[in-house]
């Protein structure tokens, strides 16, 4: 095979000889003026005798002008004149570069008028291949008749030239002349005669072919093999699936290379009609892997459930690579005539295969396969647990909904989790009062993801209820239920009231933890309509709800409760109290607002000024580097001297010096190059040295 893909090379570049001297670059064309016939004629001429000498290296604006004037001239009667001039200067002593540009403008324009001028330079090896270009692409019996007569008389490269060109042409009354050529001495003639016969869709020239492949030797046989493989595949494509399925079996047979068995048995598959499956089923049985595969790859395109049916039945025969292959091929089919095979190959002691089946399960599956994949998901781990999850969650029809709903209540725990996630992912609505009660159960796993699937089931109908697990709860499960509940307030119009229910709710908590729960939710939630309550909650007499109030306002979405917390940070005789209405004051200052740059820049110097140490002075610088203002690159550059907080005030100044170079370049220049030559961090150095780059 190696053997044949050279000489076929070598068949290629004679075949293309002119090609790539012949690429031309675009020059725009002169302006056209309209102009008589004889005068056209006349410029035509004296255009051609300027190109005699042209060379590729040289300027194409003539050849341009030349094109130009045969496209206008198309279909009109000076046409034939021009066509004339062109064969004429075809028989001139003009350079091959200017030869092969008038072949490529005929073997557009050109008619059978140009084939005597063409013809005659077949024979001369030099400029063969660009004739032939030009007489490839003409239309009419003139053009074989004239290649068949070359071919007697050609010899070289300018013969295999023309051998190839018949093929292209698929001239059927060349294969007589081309079936004595497969037993030229010259290999390469021979395998170009073969290929050639390979492309004429002629019963002669196929049964040449079969006579080449059977009695030829070497690249001949094996440029046979291939040209013998197209004949099929042409037939095929004709509807003649007989014909072509009587080439497939005879390179099917053993005797022959194993990539040619292989096609063959993919064409075979393709033309077996009502015995596909008996072909398919053959043809898994083989002993030779690679049959094997190419019947599997090829199942999609036969895949009628007769087939399917038969081929799934040979699955437990196959080896762990096969099996894993056809498993994925049948899925790819979707018919559920596989399923039971599929069901077998999951219990597979095999990974792979059984991984692969359990996969399968997901797009073949229906109902009965529920049970099978809760127990893998639940008892496995890795990729089979995933494996047999996903399946889960993709499983088609109502009836595997239904079916969950009905397991779920009693399952054991670890079943109970899988069926739990089934109904987040499988977005089963109807599961939320079930999941109201598994958010209780007495196992944690199971309480936990009951309670995160709420959190996508779950919507504002059930806020009530959902604040009333949340009260009843403790831990861990009672902060994820603050977690759902806050997403399921999300789910409400903003103007009707998304912390409603939870205002409702708290009068009747019964302690302060609760409480603390329901203060810690409206924070989260951000409805306007509880900052009141909020508020109230800072003047608590219990520590503990005065802290939940601190924290609900600094978890605020919007700037709005800063003075709320401002004054705490101010006032609070509770040094906790105090540190924590700092940093969500720090937190609401950074937050996107409307408000003048001026009050942004007050609440940081407010925040500064209340700092008490060190930790809490970087929290300001670090939440000051978010603003865009120079007062606040200038407040930032004021701490670069102080060693206890310098690192932070030249993150701040390199931040926020993004946004003052256009406005203050110069300040910003100066402050940069301070920070430049006083860090000793590589890379904050960097950042300023890129943006003063940037600057100049």
């Amino acid at each position: 095979m190696n053997r044949l893909l050279k000489v076929i090379a070598v068949v290629t570049i004679i075949f293309c000889g002119g090609c790539e001297s012949a690429k031309m670059n675009k020059e725009t064309p002169a302006p056209k003026t309209p102009t008589s016939a004889p005068a056209a004629s006349n410029a035509f001429g004296e255009l051609l005798g300027k190109i005699k000498t042209y060379d590729f290296n040289k300027s194409r604006t003539d050849l341009v002008k030349i094109s130009d004037m045969i496209r206008d001239a198309s279909g009109k009667p000076e046409m034939k004149a021009m066509e004339k001039q062109l064969d004429e200067f075809l028989k001139s002593d003009a350079s091959y570069a200017a030869k092969d540009f008038v072949c490529r403008e005929l073997s557009v324009a050109g008619t059978e008028v140009s084939v005597p001028a063409l013809a005659s330079m077949l024979t001369d090896e030099k400029v063969s291949d660009i004739a032939r270009y030009a007489l490839e692409r003409i239309p009419g019996a003139a053009v074989d008749d004239a290649l068949r007569k070359a071919l007697s008389k050609a010899n070289g490269n300018a013969k295999i030239g023309i051998i190839n060109t018949l093929g292209v042409r698929g001239d059927k009354k060349a294969v007589e002349s081309l079936a004595k050529l497969t037993n030229d001495a010259n290999e390469t003639v021979a395998v170009a005669a073969v290929a050639a016969l390979g492309r004429i869709d002629d019963k002669s020239a196929t049964d040449a072919v079969a006579k080449a492949k059977d009695k030829g030797a070497g690249a001949v046989k094996t440029a046979a093999i291939d040209a013998y493989l197209r004949c099929a595949d042409r037939l095929a494509a004709k509807g003649q699936k007989e014909a072509a399925g009587a080439i497939y079996k005879q390179l099917y047979a053993a005797s022959e290379p194993m990539i040619v068995r292989v096609a063959a048995a993919r064409g075979m598959i393709l033309t077996a009609g009502d015995k596909t499956s008996e072909v398919i089923v053959e043809m898994l049985k083989s002993a030779d892997k690679p049959i094997q595969t190419v019947a599997i790859a090829t199942l999609k395109e036969v895949a009628k459930t007769d087939v399917i049916k038969a081929a799934a039945e040979q699955l437990a025969n196959l080896g762990a690579t096969q099996q894993m292959q056809l498993v994925f091929a049948l899925a790819d089919c979707g018919d559920k005539a596989a399923l039971p095979a599929v069901e077998s190959a999951a219990k597979s002691t095999d990974a792979a295969v059984h991984i692969a089946a359990l996969k399968a399960i997901g797009t073949l599956g229906d109902v009965t396969c529920v049970d099978t994949l809760i127990a893998t998901a639940a008892a496995k781990v890795g990729d089979e647990q995933k494996a047999a999850q996903e399946s889960l969650y993709r499983l088609h029809g109502a009836d595997v909904d239904e079916a969950i709903l009905k397991k779920l209540p009693d399952a054991e725990p670890k079943a109970k989790v899988e069926l739990v996630r089934s109904c987040e992912q499988r977005n089963i609505k109807a599961s939320v009062p079930v999941l109201m009660k598994t958010a209780k159960d007495a196992d944690a796993k199971v309480r936990i993801e009951s309670i995160k699937a709420l959190r996508a089931l779950a919507g504002p109908q059930d806020m009530a209820a959902l604040i009333e697990l949340q009260l009843a709860a403790a831990g861990n499960d009672r902060g994820e239920l603050e977690k759902t509940v806050v997403v399921v307030a999300k789910k409400i119009p903003e103007d009707k009231g998304q912390s409603q229910a939870v205002l409702a709710a708290l009068p009747s908590a019964k302690d302060v933890d609760a409480k603390c729960s329901l203060l810690s939710v409206l924070g989260k939630i951000g409805d306007e309509a509880a900052l009141p309550v909020l508020r109230d909650a800072l003047g608590d007499k219990d520590d503990q709800v005065k802290d939940a109030a601190v924290r609900a306002l600094s978890d605020w979405p919007t700037a709005a409760p800063a003075a709320d917390l401002l004054k705490v940070a101010q006032t609070s005789e509770n040094q906790v109290h105090k540190t924590l209405a700092l940093r969500g004051y720090v937190r609401l200052a950074g937050l996107a607002s409307n408000r003048p740059a001026e009050e942004t820049m007050k609440m940081y110097k407010d925040a500064m000024a209340l700092a008490a140490d060190v930790s809490e002075k970087k929290m300001v610088l670090s939440g000051l580097g978010s603003t865009s203002s120079f007062e606040a690159m200038q407040m930032a550059a004021g701490y670069l001297d102080d060693k206890d907080l310098k690192e932070e005030a030249e993150a701040a100044v390199v931040k926020i010096a993004e946004s003052t170079m256009k406005g203050h370049s110069r300040e910003t220049k100066e402050t940069l190059q301070k920070v430049i030559d006083g860090t000793t961090n590589e890379s904050v150095r960097e950042q300023a040295q890129k943006l003063l780059k940037q600057g100049k």
